[in-house]
């Protein structure tokens, strides 16, 4: 049986973010650990994966992701990088304008990163179990 400390959670957050638009199909080993993508790996077909012990990685929906920005940027202290991405929030491309103003904010894109990490690590560890 694996471990949690035997798989790349980040690996699998990374498959649940991707957006499919190469039409890449991501899979959990459950008998190694390794996150797979049949047709893109060497020698690993669809069948293999019906055939094996393998669990679909599902992506995470968008207002999850959009939830995490919102947590984000009220979880910051007043000012202007909290205002600028409660902004953007409410803008049309909301996921596009919050990237951009991170930009300007380097501690706080810093920050985002690290409380985007702990919150896909929880979505992670849901879609585990």
């Amino acid at each position: 049986m694996l471990k949690l400390e035997d798989l790349d959670l980040e690996r699998i957050g990374w498959a649940m973010q991707d957006d499919h638009s190469l039409g890449a199909e991501f899979y959990l080993n459950l008998d190694t650990g390794e996150v797979v993508i049949p047709g893109f790996e060497e020698d690993l077909a669809m069948e293999d994966i019906k055939a094996g012990n393998y669990a679909y990685i599902d992506r995470i929906e968008p207002y999850e992701s959009y939830q995490h920005m919102e947590d984000f940027a009220v979880s910051l202290p007043d000012g202007r990088a909290r205002t600028e991405l409660e902004q953007t929030l409410i803008r049309s491309h909301p996921f596009r304008h919050f990237k951009d103003v991170l930009g300007s904010f380097p501690d706080e894109r810093e920050a985002w990163f690290e409380f985007k990490d702990r919150a896909m690590r929880v979505v992670i560890i849901r879609w585990l179990v």
